[in-house]
């Protein structure tokens, strides 16, 4: 039954994402480097460092808990700069934080389905500005050196990278196995609450493994340690609940910290499975495809598929995250024996004919036409949404056909 009353449903959303942040913690083991340490200078920040995270910083962004807006970091000139700069160094040196700077407030962002379950909104963390420039300096230091270590198979929060990469190649992948008839299974697997349920020591010792320099695992580390945070909800803040999981929805190195966990996961499962993947006209074995958590397995036989989603379920709980077998599917193409069970988890996966990845319909032969289909009901859709636009005689045409071409 909703909750009707404000403060119940304010204790209710605190309760909710105080569990949403707390899940079990897992047994810590020893870290041996497999990689050399990166060659990026761990020297303090200067101030050409952070002038530029300034100059780039979005002047209209939302402010975290100190209500200190984007705007007056970008207009406060050489004289903020220069004590930002003081303050990094200080941070740098100590390996620690102001505490404020580990309080967040939490905006539900509702997702789809019913809007009476706290489950279907996703928390969007707002942070103290001057944590997120610390950050996006600390990123932009390790960027370069990590794109050429991510997996060629992670699209996700990577420069030059969209998800049409990922449409595309699985399109062209089951397009071609079609024409020569080809049998082949696809998996999509779901991480639940992937953000959230990230286990944070394990996370700092693939860090460590990686060959990521200490002094910015320390300092990472420092931006998460005592989380905590407010929901913000119907022009209220409940008291602070604290957190202990997961990496924050809207702290900037966030995506790039949690890659580091799905590309660790994904590796280490895969590579105990052999002769995995789909070949490919070229000779080359298509064996995944991720975008962030979006994860896609390829075989052609259903004990290499099975094999390698219990490897990926070893491997996944290792982060202290676990699938969610309801909502992972299964799609099979020429396939001419009795549909094949496989399990997730001890639970069966459900076979379908057609899955929304990345929000294109994909089905199998790689063909369009439900795609298409899909794009037309949404288009549509939007138009009728629009109905009350059409009917307003005061509203200009050229507004009326702005408000169509944006759609």
């Amino acid at each position: 039954m909703p909750i009707t009353n404000i403060h119940r449903r304010l204790g209710r959303w605190a309760e909710f994402f105080e569990q949403q942040f707390k899940w079990p913690a897992v047994p810590a083991t020893s870290v041996r480097l497999s990689c050399p340490p990166w060659p990026v200078t761990t020297d303090p920040p200067n101030e050409a460092e952070v002038r530029k995270e300034l100059q780039l910083l979005k002047r209209y962004k939302s402010p975290g808990p100190d209500d200190l807006p984007p705007a007056l970091f970008k207009d406060s000139g050489d004289f903020l700069t220069k004590k930002l700069t003081t303050l990094f160094t200080k941070v740098w040196e100590l390996e620690s934080v102001p505490t404020s700077w580990n309080e967040s407030i939490v905006v539900p962002i509702f997702k789809k389905a019913s809007r009476h379950f706290c489950i279907k909104y996703r928390g969007i963390s707002l942070l103290p500005i001057a944590s997120k420039l610390l950050a996006s300096v600390i990123l932009r230091r390790l960027f370069k050196t990590r794109e050429r270590l991510t997996r060629e198979e992670q699209a996700g929060f990577r420069s030059g990278r969209g998800c049409i990469d990922h449409i595309f190649t699985l399109r062209q992948m089951l397009e071609h196995r079609h024409t020569y008839q080809r049998p082949t299974i696809v998996v999509f697997l779901d991480i639940r609450a992937a953000f959230d349920s990230l286990d944070r020591t394990v996370l700092w010792d693939c860090l460590l493994k990686k060959g990521v320099p200490k002094k910015f695992i320390n300092i990472l580390k420092a931006l998460y340690t005592n989380t905590s945070g407010r929901v913000r909800a119907y022009n209220y803040l409940p008291p602070l609940f604290h957190s202990s999981g997961g990496v924050r929805q809207g702290c900037t190195i966030s995506p790039f910290l949690f890659n580091f966990a799905i590309d660790d996961i994904v590796e280490t499962a895969l590579m105990n499975v052999s002769n995995g993947g789909a070949d490919l006209l070229s000779g080359e074995r298509l064996l995944d495809l991720e975008y962030a958590d979006d994860i896609v397995l390829l075989r052609d036989n259903t004990q290499g598929m099975q094999s390698a989603l219990n490897q990926l379920a070893i491997s996944v709980r290792r982060y202290g995250m676990c699938f969610a077998p309801s909502k992972c599917k299964v799609l099979l193409q020429d396939w001419q024996d009795s549909n094949p069970v496989l399990t997730l988890d001890g639970e069966q996966i459900e076979i379908i004919e057609k899955f929304a990845y990345l929000g294109s319909c994909i089905i199998a032969g790689g063909g369009v036409n439900d795609e298409i289909n899909s794009r037309v009901v949404k288009a549509g859709e939007a138009y009728a949404n629009l109905g009350h636009l059409w009917r307003l005689r005061d509203v200009s045409l050229d507004v009326k056909v702005g408000s169509t071409t944006r759609w």
